[in-house]
């Protein structure tokens, strides 16, 4: 039977017994006890590609995997507060002794990692977003398989990385009315029929959480003259929209002033590979200058306005 929660319970009281409750629900198998964190409305999603579920359907996923791995232990690694939303990162292993997704028992251990977005109307949680890699499990299951060799040099591939010549993009969203941004040159279209791009952003990032809750984020492709804007958006000061003109698109995504190219995108999947999450979507708004773009190489920003094209 659920207790009667406190309204006015703190923000240390809420992280105490979302710490308590995830123990005795993913570790024990007491997946009523989500009955004192969990709003009746509650409402998990993870990505649009799969069904959002609500609270007893969530405790039927958790009964499953306890199932297929009943020595789960779920190690939470951090936690950040923002007013009523917190990130949480965590760390699952187990040994798969019973059956899952269609895979008989194999015996082998599993460890997966991922983050969970939770928003909290009050002392109870409304809604929670989680993101982790599933290529992990699948990988430990045998579903997938991934050549291993040797290990490549971290410093190597760094090596090989400064070759490679990127623009410079800010990226951003609106998060309940405050502009929020970084600086990312892993930025590629992918299709042009139907117009989609993708970005990548490092799970560490400040602007993570909310690039992950948002519907809609911008993409501001800076001009050669932009630098001073690049190193404000590389940096972790915390209010970084002061320091520069910017202007809400039609999407409202903030959009950096004196940018060559702007896009807005409709958020379509997130995709969590090694350290990165990689946001798709669909283009929904677009303009583009006659500005040259910044360019960065080796870990410098050029401006290449005055070169010559090779002839071809």
């Amino acid at each position: 039977m659920s207790r009667t929660l406190d309204l006015t319970a703190t923000p240390a009281d809420r992280i105490s017994r979302l710490r308590s409750v995830w123990r005795a629900a993913w570790d024990q198998g007491h997946v009523d006890a989500l009955d004192d964190l969990l709003s009746p409305a509650y409402v998990r999603r993870r990505g649009p590609a799969s069904a959002a579920q609500g609270r007893d359907q969530f405790k039927e996923s958790i009964r499953a995997m306890r199932d297929a791995f009943p020595d789960l232990h779920t190690e939470i690694e951090d936690i950040v507060e923002d007013g009523d939303r917190v990130a949480i990162r965590w760390r699952t292993t187990g040994r798969h002794t019973g059956a899952f997704l269609g895979v008989p028992p194999t015996g082998k251990p599993v460890e997966v990692s991922g983050a969970t977005f939770a928003r909290f109307d009050g002392a109870s949680v409304t809604e929670e977003w989680v993101t982790f890699d599933s290529r992990q499990l699948l990988e430990a299951l045998g579903i997938i398989t991934t050549g291993h060799q040797a290990a490549v040099d971290a410093d190597l591939v760094r090596g090989v990385h400064r070759k490679f010549i990127t623009g410079v993009t800010v990226v951003t969203t609106d998060d309940d009315g405050t502009p929020r941004g970084l600086a990312v040159n892993a930025f590629s279209s992918i299709s042009l029929d139907p117009p989609m791009v993708l970005v990548c952003v490092q799970r560490s990032s400040s602007t993570h959480p909310v690039l992950h809750r948002a519907s809609h984020l911008g993409i501001s492709i800076l001009s050669a003259g932009q630098l001073d804007v690049a190193k404000v958006f590389a940096s972790k000061g915390d209010d970084k929209f002061a320091r520069v003109g910017w202007t809400p698109g039609d999407f409202g995504s903030p959009l950096i002033d004196g940018s060559c190219a702007q896009l807005e995108v409709e958020i379509g999947e997130r995709l969590e590979a090694g350290s990165h999450t990689v946001f798709t979507g669909r283009v929904v708004s677009a303009r583009h200058d006659d500005l040259a773009p910044l360019v960065y190489s080796g870990g410098g920003f050029f401006d290449i306005s005055h070169t010559a094209p090779l002839p071809w």
